[in-house]
């Protein structure tokens, strides 16, 4: 698998500054422009914002034709506010003939990246995830399969999640995260700032069976194959013994502890962990997400100085600071 590593040559987010309240944080209209983006969902306006980004950030697809560029997104409950608000107009007010022509189109979280593709020319594919909390790191996956499949040259990975309707739970998150992938040969061709490679693997136990002896130990060695480093480890867990007993076999099989974050409401903290990594220093990480459901996945992250690499702060970071 680690030979299977794609470049990343751009990264791009947005998140709220701690403290902020509701959607006052993002304002469509400096982000994405004056007209034409007011009824688009607001988990589909993030992430249109983080693909703008990441392509400013260096992942251009110019160079490559529209049927050649693909896109793999996520999300899990960033529509729900839109979906409650569909329900109730059809179940309790004037039915689906009072259903908004603006917003109706988005009736499922297949179309969040309809607007995206369309504004940047990604017309090779569009495939949307949303297993509960590591559908992010199975964009990667599934994305990175297309690639070496040859169903396109180039690849946005996109996650995005919107606050959760008022409940006991919490909000959710909120923000979305974007990044440029394509085969390194082809970034180096073009001369693009390699920011670093990338290379993910999910997996799924039903909830109460046993964690099957040597999957862990398989999945993380396909990603570490013929890698002779040193291995930094980082968990995005929620609190459910599945979460806790998968991280403790991944650090068994990495000879490393990792650290923890917890798992928010949907998949963005899973990305934003990876931007982060993809973003920091040199090094070889491990990223593992795992949750109650039975969901994994993990992302291999190699970042090292490159010959393209400036020294400029990226994009968002310079603008954002929220990844």
């Amino acid at each position: 698998m680690s030979g299977n590593m794609w470049a990343v040559t751009g990264v791009g987010g947005v998140a709220p500054e701690a403290g902020a309240e509701d959607d006052d944080w993002f304002d469509h209209r400096a982000r994405l422009g004056p007209r034409g983006y007011k009824y688009l969902p607001a988990a589909a306006q993030y992430l249109l914002a983080a693909a703008r980004d990441a392509v400013a950030d260096g992942g251009t697809t110019d160079a490559v034709p529209a049927d050649r560029r693909g896109a793999a997104l996520a999300l899990n409950g960033g529509f729900a506010e839109l979906f409650d608000t569909m329900d109730r107009q059809i179940a309790l007010e004037s039915g689906a003939a009072g259903l908004s022509p603006a917003t109706a189109p988005y009736f499922a979280v297949s179309l969040l990246g309809s607007r995206l593709t369309a504004e940047l020319g990604l017309k090779a594919f569009a495939l949307t995830l949303a297993s509960p909390k590591v559908a992010a790191l199975e964009a990667v996956e599934a994305g990175g399969r297309a690639l070496a499949a040859g169903r396109c040259d180039t690849l946005l990975v996109g996650a995005a999640e919107h606050r959760l309707p008022k409940n006991p739970a919490g909000d959710g998150e909120q923000g979305a995260v974007a990044l440029a992938l394509e085969p390194r040969a082809a970034a180096e061709a073009r001369g693009a700032r390699i920011r670093g490679t990338v290379a993910a693997r999910s997996l799924f136990v039903p909830p109460g069976r046993e964690l099957r002896a040597g999957l862990v130990p398989d999945a993380v060695c396909r990603l570490l194959s013929d890698l002779d480093t040193t291995v930094e480890v980082h968990h995005v867990l929620d609190d459910s013994p599945f979460a806790s007993g998968l991280a403790a076999a991944v650090d068994r099989v990495a000879g490393a502890t990792g650290d923890v974050t917890p798992a928010g409401a949907g998949c963005l903290a899973a990305a934003q962990a990876l931007a982060r990594l993809l973003t920091g220093p040199p090094g070889t990480r491990l990223l593992t997400v795992a949750t109650r459901e039975g969901h994994a996945a993990l992302a291999l992250v190699r970042t090292r100085p490159d010959p393209y690499r400036n020294s400029e702060t990226s994009h968002t970071s310079q603008k954002r600071g929220t990844l």
